[in-house]
């Protein structure tokens, strides 16, 4: 425990910047801006996700860049910038007066003004300071994303029926930007930058991105996190309206969506644990065959508070365990060397797929019905736990 004493201020630095980052965020507060927005405008709801879809999308240019800045920049000060970039694109949000172009511009904005805001730069400074735990420091950092589903719910509600949904997106941004920039500011710091020379060891190892390209592990990585996060963030992103579909009403599902948030927490925590002690792939199977179980629920059981729950549950432990294994797998078999030109390649079709998850599901559901989105994402799942095993041994650190 030597590594959390002695890291504990970056630690928790990471931990608030990915709280009030852009993926946290955006995920888990646009299901309830839907409505109100749609409405207002009179948007479908497909035209609505193809913003927060522009805003992924542009990740395949966002993440790789954003990492590829690292060297010259450093972490602190694109993670400051990531979060001044997350506010002034929600502000402008909040000002648009029924124009889809200027949506979606203002959603790519985002996408690029805040892409220091994302896990790529929030999870590098714990290879400096974590190696024995690192499992565990990535799973704590990841758990922000939690904390923030468990918090956005009901705050967001309470915004948009008080106030309207552009006071809450200007509170939302402007509350994360106040809460996360003077930690990450004063604590936010590789170890070698905080003084401590032991730094540069403990990440010695590692192959270069073009090393990595040429590894078929590198693309059986992409292959199964971008289609377990298609699930994850389809599911996530119209969470709120499979619910209503089958007869909740929004104010129940605010509270399972926060008691969801909790879950996610725990699912982070749990996760970074285990894969501190357990073949990683193995983890990843265990936690991505929980949603296979909350689909059927919600295919075949009548919805109720119970009935609803467990699918939160069951969905919430599996959105846990996404970025943990997309953090902990890009180190673990590409070594941390050259740890976020990596991420941002990973990252980069990561991001384009949960981009795409929200419009997906929401066109399929308009066609064919939720029912329908659901059984597509068990198949997915299924395709996506195989792959988890075809990730084999790790590497020799050597």
């Amino acid at each position: 425990m030597n590594e959390f004493k002695a890291g504990w201020a970056p630690l928790m630095a990471a931990t608030i910047g990915t709280m009030c980052g852009v993926m946290t965020i955006t995920n888990y507060s646009q299901g309830f801006f839907v409505g109100p927005v749609t409405a207002e405008f009179g948007w479908t709801p497909p035209q609505f996700f193809l913003g927060f879809t522009i805003m992924m999308c542009l990740g395949l240019v966002a993440g790789p860049w954003i990492g590829s800045m690292v060297p010259r920049f450093g972490i602190r000060k694109l993670g400051m910038f990531g979060l001044l970039g997350h506010v002034v694109g929600y502000f402008l949000l909040s000002m648009n007066n029924g124009s889809l172009t200027v949506w979606y511009l203002t959603w790519a904005f985002i996408s690029l003004m805040a892409a220091g805001s994302l896990p790529i730069i929030w999870t590098t400074v714990l290879n400096g300071w974590f190696v024995e735990n690192r499992g565990k420091a990535i799973g704590i950092t990841m758990a922000g994303t939690g904390v923030g589903a468990f918090i956005l719910p009901p705050v967001v509600e309470f915004f948009i029926a008080n106030y309207g949904w552009r006071m809450a997106y200007q509170a939302v941004g402007a509350g994360a930007f106040l809460l996360s920039l003077p930690i990450v500011y004063f604590f936010f710091k590789e170890k070698d930058a905080a003084g401590d020379g032991e730094g540069t060891g403990a990440q010695s190892w590692g192959m270069t991105r073009n090393e990595a390209l040429r590894t078929y592990k590198f693309w059986v990585l992409i292959v199964l996190l971008s289609s377990t996060i298609v699930v994850v963030v389809g599911l996530l992103s119209n969470f709120e309206r499979i619910l209503s579909s089958k007869g909740m009403e929004r104010g129940t599902i605010a509270t399972i969506a926060a008691i969801m948030g909790a879950t996610v927490v725990f699912g982070r925590l749990f996760v970074g644990y285990l894969v501190d002690r357990f073949w990683a792939p193995a983890v990843g199977c265990a936690f991505f065959s929980l949603p296979i179980i909350g689909m059927l629920v919600l295919l075949n059981a009548d919805l109720t508070f119970a009935t609803g729950l467990v699918v939160a549950l069951c969905l919430g432990l599996a959105a846990g365990a996404e970025l943990d294994m997309l953090a902990y797998l890009t180190g673990r078999y590409f070594g941390p060397a050259h740890y976020p030109a990596i991420f941002g390649a990973v990252y980069a079709p990561f991001s384009v797929c949960a981009g795409i998850a929200p419009a997906l599901a929401g066109e399929i559901a308009l066609t064919s019905g939720y029912d329908t989105v659901l059984t597509l994402f068990i198949g997915i799942l299924v395709v996506s736990i195989l792959l988890f095993l075809a990730m084999g041994r790790y590497p020799d650190q050597r």
